[in-house]
């Protein structure tokens, strides 16, 4: 297996068990040692619920990681183990279809309104989701701190990525209607920070969207271990419907509707996420390993919530 090494800059090694931005009051009691990957590295699970990775990835390891092969193609890497994606941009006709489905979804939002909605969607990953919203007539904008989606985004969806860290961006106050994070939040650091800038940049009322894959009662998480995909090294928490909740209530956000997240896949990744080698040989055998088809993902849940 190809090793490729994060540098000891990529990670907070200040960071410890006296923090937990979710209740203030750390007790951690519980410790999931992780050994597959390139290197060791641990989840806490503090008394409120919330489970953050430690050390701590920093924002070098995310500028890094969103740029590397190592996120958008373990296949180029040769990797026993998927940080990222097996062959990211094979996979445009899924993120095409998902996006699809998960406008429709959430129309109630997008459609009937007076005017049109200024819509900020952090990690857009190749602008798909902003491409339809921006057929609707919408002002979409991206924000990502990879080069290669701002490119790819503009360059076959003429949609615009802002390139680095959203909470560091200096957006206006209200600039937006409608932010959306899918399959980011378990990817940021620093969460009060970030959170604190969504709240600043939502306009009254304004709608915050966002998935999360639940770990409550998780029984592929409970069958695969410390081998289910969340425990992987650009995972900074782990998250459930309890945590969740209370993080909505913190930063003063109403709960307006949850659906189950639904994406399409095919064979190809989710054998390689799961790392069920013999269902990806025996798939790419019967020519189905590309076949993309709806499924109930990781499983995961997609909030609606209203700035209050």
């Amino acid at each position: 297996m190809t090793k490729t090494q994060p540098k000891p800059e990529f990670f907070d090694l200040n960071d410890s068990d006296n923090s937990c931005f979710l209740c203030n009051n750390p007790r951690y009691y519980k410790t999931i040692k992780i050994d597959h990957f390139d290197f060791p590295f641990e989840y806490k699970t503090c008394k409120c619920g919330m489970v953050k990775q430690t050390p701590m990835p920093n924002e070098k390891f995310f500028e890094w990681f969103f740029n590397s092969d190592v996120f958008f193609s373990a296949k180029k890497t040769d990797k026993d183990f998927i940080w990222g994606y097996y062959d990211y941009f094979k996979d445009e006709s899924s993120r095409m279809a998902t996006s699809a489905y998960r406008h429709r979804r959430l129309k109630y939002i997008f459609e009937g309104t007076d005017r049109p909605l200024n819509v900020m969607k952090i990690g857009p990953a190749t602008g798909t989701f902003l491409y339809l919203a921006k057929k609707k007539g919408h002002n979409v904008l991206g924000c990502d701190v990879s080069n290669q989606f701002a490119n790819y985004a503009m360059e076959n969806y003429d949609v615009p990525i802002d390139i680095g860290r959203f909470e560091r961006k200096g957006y206006k106050d209200g600039q937006f209607d409608v932010i959306m994070l899918l399959n980011v939040i378990e990817n940021v650091p620093n969460l009060d920070e970030f959170m604190q800038a969504i709240v600043r940049t939502l306009s009254p009322n304004g709608h915050f969207v966002f998935n999360y894959v639940d770990m409550h009662n998780n029984l592929i998480a409970k069958l695969q271990g410390k081998k289910y995909f969340i425990y992987r090294p650009p995972i900074c928490y782990v998250i459930d419907r309890f945590t969740v909740a209370k993080m909505m209530k913190k930063y003063g956000f109403k709960i307006k509707r949850q659906h189950w997240d639904v994406r399409y896949m095919h064979l190809e990744k989710i054998s390689t996420l799961l790392h069920w080698k013999w269902l990806l040989t025996l798939s790419k055998a019967l020519g189905i390993s590309r076949v993309n088809f709806p499924i109930y993902a990781y499983p995961s849940k997609v909030v609606v919530a209203v700035k209050a």
